[in-house]
């Protein structure tokens, strides 16, 4: 039996699902994206992730940014007074020579060291113990016009990586640090904690929840410095005095870096999830069920490009820092060393032992983590949204909308507002300068600032879910 003739309408209409151009793209979207045999589309994650970072690294404005913090960056890291970079190098080369535990012994080993100012060369090689005999050898290796510099039957040659425009001579490096190191005990076994804890608690009064956690977190406080009382922490020498001065310098720099890897993953987050609305064509790659569920990648997408920003900011300051402070005999000290103090008077006591070393890494890592949880929050904003204007411009209201709400909250005496409108990244950012510590009212527990990060990757992750749920079931407009 022949078939019968197509009228004239029906050629019409395959003709114009053959050329319609919305066909063309759901047809695309379907040969990239095979079905299953229960019919359902699947997508090629790694594929579509791979795509999303190629638009995001295409703009432009990203790299703008990028390069601008980059350029903040190295000058803060670079531009620190030479003798500033003097002191620490020079405490940094003696702890190499001659240990880095303070006390008796190391006052006998720092009064004999050779004091001749030797070639600001820059060169970081230290020469350690050497007899009467040696020293001439010693001195002719560094540089020094003679070995007259030579003291008693045995000198030891410190050779630091001094900047060539430092206006301290070697000798004044040596008795600024034999002034701070002469005579040191261990000020742990001599600190009580005692008084601030009465003191935390007696703004508390009256709150009997709050009472009774500031009591254990401040037991717990106490019980920390009796441990590193006990292992000598406060004697390691990190850098004598300087130290204070350069470790504000490392959290004045990742201070400037948390806000801006925050306020970057807020901007690729956005770019990310609004791209195909800004090009004009979210109607058409949404018009479908398999084009609405590309929102997972663009979020990982976004994810992604928030922690390689990161990481390449991060290398703007340990980069240019590395190269001019020497840290081989600073990192790995204890950082809560004597001279390292909190305000100037305070102990610096973290919740387990950790050197500087340490510490620089774990706040480099808990800042990593604080960039990503603002990325999931724009990741909400830009699924409820889907504007990559409003959805920055509301990220921007609620971060001050958080710092206010903890500032009044510490200004009117209610700790408990405090603690729960620091719930948050925002509320861990304002505390950075002081993670891993007792945080004073600021925290009722310990580990505050770990616990709160944690918490907040977890349900703003939660949020990210009901977030793509609520997108996939309404209707576009």
């Amino acid at each position: 039996m022949s078939a019968l003739p197509l009228q004239p309408e029906a050629r019409w209409a395959r003709q114009r699902h053959t050329d319609d151009p919305d066909n063309d793209s759901r047809k695309s979207i379907a040969e990239v994206s095979p079905r299953n045999s229960s019919g359902t589309a699947h997508l090629h994650p790694l594929r579509f992730t791979g795509t999303e970072l190629v638009k995001i690294a295409r703009l432009p404005l990203v790299w703008a940014f990028i390069a601008v913090f980059a350029m903040v960056n190295l000058m803060l890291a670079a531009t620190v007074p030479a003798n500033t970079v003097a002191l620490h190098n020079y405490a940094s080369a003696v702890a190499v020579t001659i240990g880095g535990k303070v006390g008796p012994d190391f006052s006998r080993k720092l009064a004999r060291v050779n004091t001749t100012d030797i070639s600001k060369s820059g060169n970081a090689d230290v020469t350690g113990d050497t007899g009467a005999g040696d020293g001439s050898t010693a001195a002719d290796a560094l540089g020094t016009s003679s070995a007259q510099s030579v003291v008693g039957h045995a000198t030891i040659v410190i050779n630091a990586q001094i900047p060539t425009d430092s206006t301290l001579t070697t000798d004044e490096l040596h008795r600024q640090l034999t002034a701070v190191t002469k005579g040191t005990t261990n000020t742990l076994a001599s600190y009580d904690p005692s008084n601030l804890r009465e003191a935390i608690l007696t703004q508390v009064d009256g709150d009997p929840v709050a009472t009774w956690l500031m009591r254990h977190k401040y037991d717990a406080y106490a019980a920390r410095v009796t441990h590193l009382a006990a292992t000598g922490a406060a004697m390691d020498l990190a850098a004598g005095t300087v130290t204070d001065d350069t470790l504000l310098h490392w959290f004045r720099m990742t201070g400037y870096l948390f806000f801006e890897t925050c306020a970057l993953a807020v901007l690729l987050m956005a770019l990310a999830l609004g791209s195909e609305r800004t090009s004009g064509t979210e109607q058409l790659l949404m018009a479908t069920r398999t084009g609405r569920r590309l929102a997972a990648p663009k979020i990982a997408a976004g994810l992604i490009a928030s922690a390689v920003a990161y990481l390449l900011l991060v290398a703007a300051i340990v980069g240019p820092y590395l190269m001019v402070f020497d840290v081989r005999g600073v990192w790995s000290a204890s950082v809560s060393s004597q001279f390292n103090t909190v305000f100037g008077q305070q102990p610096f006591i973290t919740w387990w032992d950790l050197t500087i070393g340490q510490y620089l890494f774990v706040r480099l890592a808990l800042g990593l983590v604080i960039t990503l949880c603002f990325a999931l929050f724009t990741a909400v904003l830009g699924l409820l949204i889907r504007n990559t204007f409003a959805v920055a411009g509301c990220a921007g209201v609620a971060v001050l909308l958080a710092i206010g709400l903890v500032s009044a909250a510490h200004s009117l005496g209610l700790p408990w507002l405090a603690w729960v409108g620091g719930f948050n990244p925002v509320g861990v950012l304002l505390l950075r300068e002081q993670w891993f510590t007792e945080l004073g009212l600021d925290a009722p527990t310990a580990f505050w600032e770990t616990g709160v990060t944690v918490c907040s990757l977890v349900y703003l992750s939660a949020f990210v879910r009901l977030a793509r749920r609520s997108f996939n079931r309404k209707d576009l407009k």
